[in-house]
């Protein structure tokens, strides 16, 4: 589902993340309305202190809809979100 986002938000490194040098991926379990809304997110994996940062920012992703014999559909799938330090 990744490639059918439209408008993607970048989720805020917690200070206290950045400081213990923690990095990773979150990997979310999210269930993408028809009209391409995000309707409910779920961690799966990555570091605890990682995840609320992730939901918050994956919560304002839109997607293109996602279509079954052309209609608008309800899907779920997974998504995941990379922290790692700038440079």
């Amino acid at each position: 589902m990744q490639q059918f986002v439209t408008h993607k938000v970048d989720p805020e490194y917690p200070d206290a993340a950045r400081q213990a040098n923690i990095q990773g991926i979150v990997v979310l379990d999210a269930l993408i309305g028809p009209d391409g809304v995000v309707e409910d997110l779920r961690p799966l994996s990555g570091p605890d202190v990682l995840a609320p940062a992730a939901v918050d920012a994956v919560k304002w992703w839109r997607f293109q809809p996602y279509r079954v014999n052309g209609e608008p559909v309800e899907v779920e799938t997974t998504l995941a979100v990379e922290f790692r330090p700038s440079p």
